[in-house]
């Protein structure tokens, strides 16, 4: 059975409104003509796990594999750091990764730096941690904080974050929390949160969207679970049935209205692993930091030293980017390494795609536009 596109409320522009399923890279021409023209350019998008640790034990963590390690980025090489990617030209700034961002106890003095150094800031986060005071601290310096909101009720909470029940509660509040501020304050803060559909809470999305949409965010973005690694605890053993998928997207979507928008990634669910280029070459506007200061070509492989460009502790920033190391990984990534090993649905998929039709064009008579 297909998946259809359905348009809750007539509003045709449901997912172009944030475009979770494709990228902005055409909005960036001078860099993209760089990296056209020379081959490379400074990443315009980067993601920094601040800390190791998390306060959550999701039922599919990407990471759990890692052991959630109790490390955490030192502030003040971290600010240095801002500054080095301010200078560069970096545009956007997510803090993310392999452990809850709210653990790190200088976050909010992070983000605020990296705003005022006019880098845009994105927020990941169960949301557990995030007091009242802590909102109204971070939440007018950022562009968005997402919440990973994965059921609708506790006790599906509980089983699928694998925390104590009392936990939905208290995150409930703290969405809730977050888009008062958000609305008290006049900020154009995105409050949105992402749902993690597996059979396990299939059930409960219903219920998310709903209390999610009462709360008063923006938006619920659903996406499939991604086998990041096999050493993964979690398996998908049996797929959900595309029948039994597309009923609980629709019912979820009908709660979409001028004010929340449910946001199925119809396209990451029905194009799972799917690739129509060989080699990588987002890795020049993309790249990731972990905990521990490695810096990495993206997120399946930041623990991996093949993929590492080097250690913030040791190199500035440009030295690492500039250097043979990173040459040598980007060289590996764009003409070597076959795309078909790499984990499915990447965070640069779609800008691979855009850039690979680019440079390898399959279609004919390129001038007669």
């Amino acid at each position: 059975m297909p998946l259809k596109r359905p348009n809750p409320g007539g509003d045709e522009n449901n997912v172009k409104r944030y475009d979770f399923e494709g990228h902005k890279l055409m909005y960036h021409q001078g860099r993209l003509n760089q990296f056209l023209e020379t081959g490379d350019c400074f990443p315009l998008y980067l993601e920094i796990s601040p800390v190791g640790s998390c306060n959550h034990r999701c039922l599919f963590c990407a990471y759990d594999f890692i052991g959630y390690p109790n490390r955490k980025l030192e502030t003040s090489r971290t600010l240095k750091l801002i500054d080095e990617l301010a200078r560069g030209g970096l545009k956007s700034l997510l803090f993310a990764g392999e452990g809850e961002p709210l653990l790190h106890p200088d976050l909010d003095t992070l983000i605020r730096h990296a705003k005022q150094s006019g880098i845009d800031v994105g927020l990941f986060t169960n949301g557990q941690l995030l007091t009242p005071l802590l909102a109204e601290r971070i939440i007018p310096n950022l562009t968005f904080v997402r919440f990973s909101f994965n059921a609708g009720t506790k006790e599906n909470y509980s089983r699928i974050h694998q925390v104590k029940e009392e936990a939905f509660a208290s995150v409930s509040r703290a969405i809730t929390n977050a888009a008062t501020v958000r609305r008290e304050k006049g900020l154009a803060t995105a409050v949105g949160a992402q749902f993690v559909l597996i059979p396990e809470n299939m059930e409960s999305l219903l219920p998310a969207a709903s209390l999610l949409k009462e709360a008063g965010a923006d938006y619920l973005a659903i996406k499939p679970f991604v086998q990041q690694s096999e050493r993964q605890c979690y398996r998908l053993e049996h797929p959900i049935p595309p029948a039994e998928l597309e009923a609980n997207l629709l019912a979820a979507e009908q709660l979409s209205d001028g004010n929340f928008k449910v946001m199925a990634r119809r396209s990451a669910f029905a194009n799972y692993g799917v690739r129509h280029y060989a080699h990588c070459y987002g890795s020049a506007f993309i790249s990731v930091i972990n905990s521990a200061g490695d810096v990495a070509s993206c997120l399946p492989y930041w623990d991996n030293q093949e993929y590492v460009f080097g250690n913030i502790y040791r190199n500035s920033f440009n030295e690492i980017w500039q250097g043979s190391r990173r040459k040598g990984v980007k060289r590996m990534l764009e003409c070597s390494k076959e795309v078909g090993s790499c984990p499915p649905n990447c965070r640069p998929n779609a800008v691979n795609e855009f850039l690979y039709e680019l440079k390898h064009p399959s279609v004919e008579h390129l001038n007669f536009i």
